[in-house]
């Protein structure tokens, strides 16, 4: 049993897909309730009470087993047990358990409750790059620029990478144009390149900024640092 869950999960995009089918499931039942619940009546109302009843439980039991499960994986991660030569160096502030719950937030896309842990973080380790990213790619998610182009300006005097310096300048393009300055993002993009010619997503945001800014990229490069 075990070996064909195992099989089933190593299949190319097996697992991810089994999560975006559950969670669209999920999505696609909170969405009927919103629509439907204020003008239901009687035994429709009910019907739709019980749905956001059983999301609510699912939502709680993922929450829960999904925190456990990273913190499993941040204490095996931080005991030196794998070891491999492509690895980055562990960070300390990796083994923090605000920060392992923060992390896990941040992928379940639950910025505010992400935010939250990682402040608690950076009060032990207020020059660790990695949060201070963190904390500002939770803001760009919540669409709250200015606090994210604050953190990515102070993330600057964190690294001597120019790669990373790339990724953050390409996500300060990326705050301008959301904030419609296309100018000035052009700008910022054409840094990252200047840093990084092969940051691709500098290049698609700079031709695209202008025209339609719903299209930038910023999360999947820059997430490649962390």
């Amino acid at each position: 049993m075990k070996r064909a869950l195992w099989n089933h999960f190593s299949m190319k995009g097996g697992m991810h897909n089994m999560l975006r089918h559950v969670f669209a499931e999920m999505n696609d039942m909170l969405d009927e309730i919103v629509k439907q619940y204020p003008s239901a009546q009687g035994p429709r109302k009910e019907e739709l009470l019980q749905k956001w009843n059983l999301l609510r439980r699912m939502s709680d039991s993922i929450m829960d087993e999904w925190l456990a499960f990273e913190e499993k994986m941040g204490k095996l991660a931080g005991s030196g047990i794998l070891q491999s030569t492509d690895d980055a160096p562990m960070l300390p502030e990796m083994n923090d358990e605000a920060f392992i719950h923060g992390q896990g937030y941040y992928r379940l896309m639950m910025y505010p409750e992400a935010l939250a842990q990682f402040g608690k973080v950076a009060e032990f380790y207020p020059q660790s790059l990695l949060i201070q990213m963190y904390a500002a790619m939770s803001h760009m998610h919540l669409n709250q620029l200015e606090e994210a182009e604050s953190l990515f300006h102070y993330s600057l005097g964190l690294t001597e990478s120019g790669q990373i310096k790339a990724a953050i300048y390409n996500a300060l393009g990326c705050v301008r144009a959301k904030k419609n300055q296309p100018e000035q993002a052009v700008q910022h993009f054409m840094l990252a390149l200047q840093l990084d010619p092969a940051l691709n997503e500098a290049r698609h945001n700079m031709e695209t900024c202008r025209s339609d800014p719903g299209r930038l990229r910023y999360s999947s490069h820059f997430m490649a640092y962390m």
